[in-house]
């Protein structure tokens, strides 16, 4: 579930006309998928930049299955994330995030994950991840749309194997800008 959350973390930069370069890969490596978008263009040619300034997230948690948990403990899950999803994160995109976006931005050093498809252009997003540690495998899917100034995406997570054997969620991730930023983000 944790790459799941960094992966819609890090859509939060991403936004494109519906005439914006595309990528499109199967069974590929985070340093893969990094190179084709960078020879691709999605994230630096003018088509595609997000627009910098304050933008507005809200998730909301559609379901949440955890196998084994106490009935007591799932319901106290469950309340602290409905308070939860009445909150709106704030996060700054500044100026120089746009023109130059990291280089791990869809890579990492964890070689325990691969994509078994990432599809992203035309402001649409299909990715699908899979990792594998010891005896465990984490599925996550995550499809939606962007623009410059919004992105909406639901993100699904499907666990087996190990203690989070049958460990599953969904959510829906809305994101739009919403001025400047004001340095308290």
């Amino acid at each position: 579930m944790k790459h799941a959350v960094c992966v819609v973390a890090s859509v939060l930069g991403l936004g494109a006309c519906n005439n914006s370069p595309k990528v499109d890969l199967k069974n590929a490596t985070g340093n893969q998928v990094v190179q084709a978008v960078k020879q691709s263009g999605v994230m630096t040619s003018d088509a595609s930049m997000i627009t910098p300034g304050l933008w507005q997230s809200r998730i909301t948690v559609q379901e949440m299955n955890i196998p084994g948990m106490p009935p007591e403990m799932a319901s106290r899950m469950k309340a602290a994330m409905e308070n939860r999803q009445q909150r709106t994160s704030s996060h700054c995109v500044k100026p120089e995030d746009v023109k130059k976006p990291r280089e791990d931005f869809f890579g990492s050093h964890d070689n325990s994950c691969k994509y078994a498809h990432f599809a992203m252009g035309g402001g649409k997003m299909d990715i699908q991840m899979v990792c594998k540690q010891d005896e465990t495998t984490q599925t996550s899917t995550m499809t939606g749309t962007y623009t410059p100034t919004s992105y909406a995406m639901d993100v699904s997570s499907q666990g087996t194997g190990g203690r989070e054997g049958g460990m599953s969620m969904k959510m829906h991730v809305d994101s739009q800008r919403d001025g400047g930023c004001t340095g308290n983000e």
